[in-house]
């Protein structure tokens, strides 16, 4: 691919659901529980389809999703449980919360010319529980920089190339292996990651031609930091109703009251009782159906005034009356029908 095409795609170069199917069948299916769980992160997760494709493979994983590009960020949002849409370093990750990293980083420099794929490494792997698995997926050559990082963090590493016709495409491979609890100085296991960088490498097995060589471990259940460092307002409204104060039903009722609902009055209503509903609005604009007809109603209500007997025939005494008007429209005729109370019916109050 184009350098210049890369770029427009954000270096974005999803894994192949052949590759995804061949990974999958080198790990067990660990069990999980109310209480416990096995948690699935890919910070690079473009649209969501290669977690969505090894947490179905393996059953009962929680899927957790960052994705930098808007529209890849939407549509993992629909397949993935929790997804994070910005960088994945300007992320908060609960350390050592994760049960498996699968890692298929941009293939590109970042500042100061350091290559994104180490970068990603190095930063997203403190999230790894130790016995966590590491999934790294890279260009074969670019195993050689992270030689010691991945010799000294994890054991039991294996490294398997695409199968073809995916190994053409970008010479990709795939190193596995487990989070050490500690730390340490492997010279041998460092020198074997370089020479994978640029030796034959073994083909990924074919699913069923070998037996299953990793598992992930199952973390306890409940909520993680998964969060994003710049402040998102839909993000903090939801977190705010399902927390603290904001999860009070009596405070949410008052601040987010239901728009509409329905209501049934204890008695039949009245004629005053309609003109005071219809003086307040409750009849602006209203659709009403019967499953034959539909028709839209206005009401309103006017102040009229009208001459009165007089105790005295030289003065003329006039008095106002409130009248009501209900205006329907027939939406499937188009035709309008005005129904009006007289003013004999309510006076106005003084």
């Amino acid at each position: 691919m184009a350098r210049l095409e890369g770029v427009a795609k954000a270096q974005f170069y999803p894994t192949p659901p052949s590759v995804v199917e061949r990974v999958a069948a080198l790990v067990r299916p660990a069990p999980s529980s109310n209480r416990r769980v096995v948690r699935l992160l890919d910070p690079c997760c473009g649209a969501g389809d290669a977690l969505r494709q090894f947490a179905d493979a393996l059953g009962g994983c929680e899927t957790y999703g960052i994705e930098i590009e808007q529209h890849r960020a939407a549509e993992a949002r629909q397949v993935l449980d929790h997804l994070i849409a910005g960088s994945a370093f300007a992320v908060r990750l609960g350390h050592e919360a994760f049960s498996c990293l699968w890692l298929n980083p941009p293939y590109d420099e970042g500042d100061g010319g350091k290559r994104l794929e180490h970068s990603f490494l190095t930063t997203l792997s403190r999230a790894l529980v130790p016995g966590g698995l590491l999934v790294y997926i890279v260009p074969q050559v670019r195993l050689g920089q992270s030689a010691r990082y991945l010799a000294s963090r994890f054991e039991g590493l294996r490294c398997y190339r695409f199968q073809d016709p995916e190994y053409d495409a970008f010479r990709q491979c795939v190193a596995i292996g487990k989070k050490r609890a500690t730390q340490v100085v492997a010279a041998d296991v460092q020198a074997q990651v370089e020479a994978w960088a640029t030796a034959p490498l073994p083909e990924l097995p074919a699913p069923g031609s070998v037996a299953p060589v990793y598992e992930q471990p199952a973390l306890p259940a409940g909520p993680v930091v998964f969060s994003s460092q710049f402040f998102e307002p839909e993000t903090a409204a939801a977190e705010a109703r399902q927390r603290g104060l904001w999860s009070n039903t009596t405070l949410v009722e008052r601040f987010w009251p239901v728009a509409e609902r329905p209501v049934r009055p204890l008695m039949p209503l009245r004629r005053g009782h309609l003109a005071v509903l219809i003086a307040a609005g409750f009849l602006d604009n209203v659709l009403i159906e019967d499953g034959s007809r539909r028709v839209l109603v206005k009401g309103r209500i006017i102040k009229v005034s009208r001459p009165v007997e007089s105790a005295d025939p030289d003065v003329e005494v006039e008095r106002e009356f409130l009248r009501t008007s209900v205006v329907m429209l027939d939406l499937r005729t188009g035709e309008f029908e005005d129904i009006q109370h007289g003013g004999e019916l309510t006076e106005a109050p003084a």
